[in-house]
């Protein structure tokens, strides 16, 4: 009778493994089956990629206009620069990561407003890390950000 319960047992974890695979098995499916409805999306994005992303140049002339970027769109949105730092760049598979980071000081909605046209698709840049806290005066936020601009190019 002892081991009709535990050969049961078994069983009916064993049963419980299948199931549970079964329905990974199915959601990876169902999760393929949308990848590829919108394959040609995905084409399309990595063309417009192809066609409309920068070639790295001289790289200390790249790197000094790319900081330069960062810096007046930072001040035509009156941020002010507390630190500022321009990083080694990261050669890649896809591409070349200029990277920048920057301390600045300001209002929210000037802020808001640089950070979201500083990351347009057109232009290339992406924020990898971002810190934002009310400055002592709780009128403005201070933000550390380490961004990058992406390039054709690199190993």
């Amino acid at each position: 009778m002892g081991g009709n319960f535990y050969g049961y047992q078994w069983l009916a974890s064993k049963q419980a493994s299948l199931d549970l695979t079964r329905a990974q098995l199915r959601a990876d499916q169902a999760e393929a089956e949308v990848d590829l409805q919108k394959a040609d999306v995905w084409a399309k994005r990595k063309a417009w990629i192809q066609a409309q992303e920068p070639v790295l140049g001289e790289e200390g002339d790249t790197k000094a206009k790319v900081l330069e970027y960062v810096l007046k769109g930072a001040r035509d949105h009156h941020l002010e620069i507390l630190e500022q730092t321009l990083n080694d760049s990261q050669p890649g598979v896809a591409g070349t990561r200029i990277n920048v980071s920057i301390k600045i000081k300001g209002g929210m909605e000037g802020l808001c407003q640089w950070l979201s046209e500083l990351q347009k698709p057109e232009r290339f840049y992406a924020i990898s890390l971002l810190s934002l806290k009310a400055d002592q005066d709780q009128k403005s936020m201070v933000a550390t950000l380490q961004l990058f601009r992406y390039f054709k190019g690199g190993s």
